[in-house]
C-alpha cells in the first residue's frame, strides 16, 4: 500500500497560530508535544508497513525533515496551486 499525505497550504484557516513560515501540520497542538503530521505518521507506522510519501511545497521541506527526519518519500510542488475550495 502507497500512502499519500498531502501537507502545505497557506496557514490561513490557523491564523495566527499558522502562517505563510508554519503550515497548521507543523504545530504543536497535542499534549505530547507532537505536531499534527508526526501524529498522523505515528498513527500510520503502528497499523501499518506502508510506504509513505509526502506531498509538499519546496519551502516546507526544511520543517518535514526537521519534525520527521528522512523516514519519508517526498514529492515536491514547483508552485502553489490553490486546489483546496474557497
Amino acid at each position: 500500500m502507497q500512502i499519500i499525505l498531502l501537507s502545505g497550504g497557506s496557514g490561513q484557516r490557523l491564523w495566527p497560530l499558522s502562517n505563510d513560515v508554519r503550515s497548521k501540520q507543523f504545530l504543536k497542538i497535542f499534549g505530547n508535544g507532537d505536531c499534527m503530521l508526526q501524529r498522523v505518521i505515528k498513527q500510520i507506522r503502528r497499523t501499518n508497513s506502508a510506504t509513505v510519501t509526502i506531498a509538499t511545497a519546496k519551502n516546507q521541506v526544511p520543517l518535514l525533515k526537521k519534525f520527521l527526519g528522512e523516514d519519508f518519500d517526498l514529492s515536491t510542488e514547483p508552485c502553489r496551486r490553490n486546489t483546496f475550495p474557497p
